[in-house]
């Protein structure tokens, strides 16, 4: 058993939730830096998240993990297929900022601006 495993169990109880397992099992098995650039957050927000100590919402940080770690498909509307959660995520974090280097990009842009999943993202 991990010390990350002990601290979470510690701060969430002995059934953890499975987003915060993945969560520890990445950390375990590169680095908690390495885990928290992948997601696009602080090490130290990742360390809170495993100790059950962050002060804010944990949903933004339980979407990415899932994004990025435990990818489900994703239907896109804008594409009309099935993308990898991760890809989805990546397109939402342009769509954050506003970049016209190509008409693909402009149109992705608008699309994830106008999809539930950035709208409930940017709610958090």
């Amino acid at each position: 058993m991990s010390d990350r495993l002990i601290l979470a169990q510690d701060g969430w109880g002995e059934v953890l939730p499975d987003w915060v397992e993945v969560l520890v099992r990445e950390c375990d098995q590169s680095s908690q830096n390495s885990v928290a650039g992948k997601l696009g957050l602080s090490a130290t927000v990742v360390s809170q998240a495993i100790r059950n100590r962050y002060g804010g919402s944990l949903v933004r940080i339980e979407a990415a993990v899932r994004d990025v770690f435990m990818s489900a498909p994703v239907l896109c509307p804008a594409l009309k297929t099935e993308i990898p959660s991760a890809a989805c995520l990546a397109h939402r974090r342009r769509a954050e900022k506003w970049t016209h280097s190509s008409p693909f990009r402009v149109r992705m842009i608008r699309a994830c601006r106008a999809c539930s999943k950035f709208n409930k993202e940017s709610e958090e």
